[in-house]
Order: C-alpha cells, then sequence, then structure tokens
C-alpha cells in the first residue's frame, strides 16, 4: 500500500518515545481519562506545520489527528468499508487512501483471538491461514500490544528477509497487509475502554499525524 503523507520521523505516540508505539500505548493505559480533546505533542507541532490538528468519527471511535491542505491534502477520513479510518492524500493528481485504524468486534469477555479468524480474511497472504496474533519480542513492548505473525520456519525466513540479510530468499510479507511489513508497526489492541473493539493500527515507520491517545470511544466520558 502507499504510505500517505509527510511523515519525517519515528512513531511518536503519547510520551514522546518515538521509536516504540507500544510503549507510548502503555502510557495511554494508565493515563487517566481526559474530557479535553487530546492534544499533539510538541513534536508532532514542530512536524506537521501549516496542518491542522482535529477531530474524525465514525465507527464508534473518535481519532484526532492532523490535515495537511499544503501536503497533498493529505487529512483523516472515516472509512466504512473498512470499518475504520484512512490516511487520504492527493499526489499527481492522483487520490488514494492508506488505512490506518481497522475496528474488529468481539464479545467484551472474549479473549483478542476471538477476531483471529475475521482478522486472516481481511488479510490475505501466502501463509495466512496459519497465521496468529502473538506478543512482540522485542524490549519494552505493553501489555495487550500483538502482531500478526507467522509459524516458524517462516518466521525465522521472513525475520531474516525484512532485516536485510543478503543471504535470505526475498519473500512477500507472510501474513499479508495487516501483517508484518518491510518497515513500519501494524499492532493490535483491545481499546482502552471499550472491551468490545479491537483495533489495527498502522504506525508507519515514520512520525505519523495522530496518536494513539487520540482514539477513543465515542462513549467516553
Amino acid at each position: 500500500m502507499r504510505n500517505i503523507g509527510i511523515m519525517a520521523a519515528s512513531v511518536a505516540l503519547i510520551g514522546l518515545t518515538a521509536c516504540n508505539p507500544a510503549d507510548d500505548k502503555a502510557d495511554a493505559a494508565s493515563a487517566p481519562a481526559q474530557a479535553a480533546a487530546p492534544q499533539p505533542s510538541q513534536m508532532m507541532q514542530e512536524t506537521f506545520v501549516n496542518c491542522t490538528w482535529g477531530e474524525t468519527q465514525g465507527s464508534g471511535l473518535s481519532v484526532w489527528s492532523y490535515a495537511c491542505p499544503q501536503a497533498g491534502n493529505t487529512h483523516m477520513v472515516h472509512d466504512a468499508s473498512l470499518p475504520g479510518f484512512a490516511l487520504e492524500g492527493t499526489y499527481d493528481g492522483q487520490t488514494s487512501r492508506s488505512p490506518t485504524i481497522i475496528v474488529f468486534k468481539k464479545a467484551a469477555d472474549a479473549p483478542i483471538d476471538a477476531v483471529l479468524a475475521e482478522i486472516r480474511t481481511r488479510s490475505p497472504g501466502p501463509h495466512t491461514a496459519q497465521c496468529v496474533l502473538a506478543r512482540p519480542t522485542y524490549d519494552g513492548v505493553a501489555e495487550g500490544i500483538y502482531h500478526l505473525v507467522p509459524p516458524e520456519p517462516i518466521k525465522a525466513r521472513w525475520e531474516a528477509f525484512s532485516s536485510g540479510d543478503g543471504n535470505s530468499e526475498p519473500m512477500d510479507p507472510p501474513c499479508g497487509d495487516l501483517g508484518e511489513q518491510m518497515s513500519g508497526d501494524h499492532v493490535f489492541y483491545v481499546q482502552d475502554g471499550d472491551p468490545t473493539t479491537v483495533l489495527w493500527v498502522n504506525f508507519g515507520s515514520e512520525i505519523q499525524p495522530f496518536t494513539a491517545e487520540s482514539i477513543r470511544p465515542l462513549n467516553a466520558g
């Protein structure tokens, strides 16, 4: 998928631990609920100049993000076909959308794996039928964060190829568009304040025009 926007640094979600969206998600989960609108970080303000911070609603969620008319008119839109949200922009006369947040629904008391069959359907890939939701293995990852990953030995082959191992065999992302990619971070987690909602979020590989803290249930206080 084409990466829309003017992102220029590593991801910053809440606490400005820019390189690890999982850590920032933990800050969002532990922070008390706020009635006031979420605000962008200083880094975001310095990155997204000539852009406007505002709210987009849909699919039971509220998301705050930057709209940038001078950068391909990049802005967040609700996309009921996902369902969820996408970044939309126009470049070289062509308007396209990059899915950013996808909403999956489950019973409140069901584990996150309850949406695995639907995830597999939405993310066709060479090994999707075998892919599972698993905790990332890197240090400092927040509780509740999951990646869509293939089983061994496919996982080891993919990690070698995606890390730039020149001796590895080229391969497509084994779990499709919602799984791990060559760059960026695609994560799944249960939405804070709504145990019936599982979110897939594309945090990309550069600073994004939204934050994890800004994704809130519409019924949140």
